[in-house]
């Protein structure tokens, strides 16, 4: 799949629904040889993050993030999307706000996504993504409205 190809499955939607969003994912022809050109070095944050795609309508994220990496609690504000799982092995870990202090968030459940197999994310929902394996993992990442208003949050203390 190459740029083109992205621009072409994505740019023709129009405010998406969360299937139409993961029917269109799954309908690429996508492995980490056919993306390896675009494939994001981390450059300030944990993980390498690529913008292929940007409409009004919706956003499409190439993201790298190494063996051993996490990124920190977030929120995509009000969008919502799909996280697919080209190569490697993602923990996804949700959180709650805490009831300890005002901002901070602590860990709530996680969920283990491996390749070829997609995550969603709900609008406003607290997340991070964690690398546990030795292999890097690549993931395509497709969000509804495009992001805006996202928020890092503290850890709380245990």
């Amino acid at each position: 799949m190459n740029q083109e190809g992205l621009e072409k499955a994505f740019g023709s939607l129009h405010c998406p629904t969360a299937a139409e969003l993961r029917q269109t994912l799954e309908s690429l022809s996508l492995c980490k040889d056919s993306i390896a050109e675009h494939i994001p070095e981390p450059d300030g944050l944990p993980y390498g993050r690529k913008v292929l795609v940007a409409t009004p309508h919706v956003e499409v994220v190439l993201i790298h993030l190494p063996s051993a990496k996490e990124s920190v609690p977030h929120n995509h504000g009000e969008s919502f999307g799909w996280e697919w799982i080209i190569s490697g092995t993602l923990t996804n870990i949700v959180y709650t706000s805490s009831a300890q202090v005002e901002g901070q968030v602590q860990q709530s459940q996680s969920t283990i996504i491996s390749e070829g197999e997609c995550c969603y994310i709900a609008p406003g929902e607290i997340h991070s993504i964690r690398n546990n394996g030795e292999t890097p993992v690549i993931s395509l990442n497709v969000y509804t409205p495009p992001l805006r208003n996202s928020k890092q949050y503290p850890f709380a203390a245990m």
